[in-house]
């Protein structure tokens, strides 16, 4: 990695952590009043986002596991590779009885991220076809009258096809960007798992809705008396009338009361799924003929997070100090996930100069 290169990358670094720092600091204090001065929950840019703005996440597995399908590799390859870590392995490669069962366990690994590509798919074609069908294609058809076996079948084939396309545009790109891609392909299926952290600290934390607060405090609530909003609008004029009792501050655990069906805003889930996007900046420093696109791959996943939790504000789904949690575990996530992998990358390149 050049000098400059470096360079850039710690300022975007340093930029990131400092900005959303700043935010998470003003948010401790502000957090409340930054909601009643900025809801609207009815903008139209706030809703889109909070339909379709979480794809960027779904839509990161899939592709991991289409990029590691196009760029896997032969058994002696494997073998290398492996060996380029792991010294001893270059003594079970001319062995015919590692070696077959190297063979056998990477054909099974194939299938095995076969297998992933194809569940996810899953996930991310519900994710396209509720907002704009209200159900999936399976469903559609059987309610067009489908018999139940010819629309699974069509499903089936409708998911092969998104992995089948992915796969071969994968395979089509030139061999200088696909140790990046599976480089980071390996960082997206780490940080997907990883970003469970969120709901863990959600679980937590039992922080309190601002539009929930809202809702309830205007009677809109289920048969159970918890709150629940339903397809309801809810006027910026009720803020005036709404008892904000129930809001507490990001650092201490919250009270749902037994009434507040959505007692889990910190940290924002959007926001830190948006942040996802950051996963670009990494991929374009990791090939060398994409490096001079670095900054404006950092600056558009910063752009699209940061737009992301402003109209989680706007929508009264979370707090400032909420959006900036979101955003800064999810982007040291994947700077810890990179920095690991970059060890191991460091680890096997000097011992391939060795060799």
């Amino acid at each position: 990695m050049d000098k400059k290169l470096k360079k850039q990358i710690n300022i975007c670094i340093i930029f990131y952590f400092v900005f959303f720092g700043t935010l998470m600091i003003v948010g401790t204090f502000f957090d409340l009043e930054i909601d009643k001065a900025v809801f609207n929950y009815q903008n139209k840019i706030a809703i889109l986002f909070e339909d379709w703005g979480m794809q960027v996440m779904y839509v990161v597995p899939l592709l991991s596991w289409a990029m590691l399908i196009s760029v896997f590799h032969p058994t002696d390859e494997a073998f290398d590779i492996a060996a380029s870590i792991f010294p001893f392995f270059k003594h079970l490669k001319n062995n015919k009885i590692t070696h077959f069962i190297g063979f056998v366990l990477l054909k099974a690994m194939y299938v095995f991220f076969c297998y992933e590509a194809f569940m996810e798919s899953n996930d991310v074609l519900n994710r396209i076809m509720y907002p704009l069908f209200g159900n999936n294609l399976q469903d559609i058809l059987i309610n067009a009258g489908w018999s139940k076996t010819l629309a699974v079948i069509m499903w089936i084939i409708l998911r092969a096809l998104l992995v089948a396309v992915f796969v071969l545009f994968f395979r089509k790109l030139d061999d200088k960007y696909k140790k990046a891609l599976e480089f980071m392909a390996v960082v997206g299926i780490a940080l997907y798992h990883g970003g469970d952290i969120i709901n863990y600290i959600k679980d937590h934390f039992h922080r309190i809705r601002f539009r929930e607060m809202i809702a309830y405090s205007h009677g809109l609530v289920n048969e159970d008396g918890w709150s629940s909003r339903g397809s309801a609008d809810i006027p910026r004029e009720w803020i005036a009338s709404t008892d904000f009792s129930a809001y507490d501050r990001w650092y201490r655990v919250g009270n749902d009361m037994g009434v507040y069906s959505e007692a889990h805003s910190f940290p924002s889930g959007h926001t830190a799924a948006a942040a996802f996007s950051m996963l670009i900046a990494p991929l374009f420093s990791k090939c060398k003929e994409l490096n001079k696109y670095f900054v404006p791959a950092f600056l558009a996943g910063f752009a699209y997070t940061l737009i992301m939790g402003i109209t989680r504000l706007i929508k009264g789904a979370h707090y400032l100090t909420d959006i900036s949690a979101g955003a800064m575990i999810i982007f040291a996530l994947i700077l810890l996930i990179v920095g690991i992998m970059d060890i191991f990358d460091n680890i096997s390149q000097k011992n391939m100069l060795k060799n």
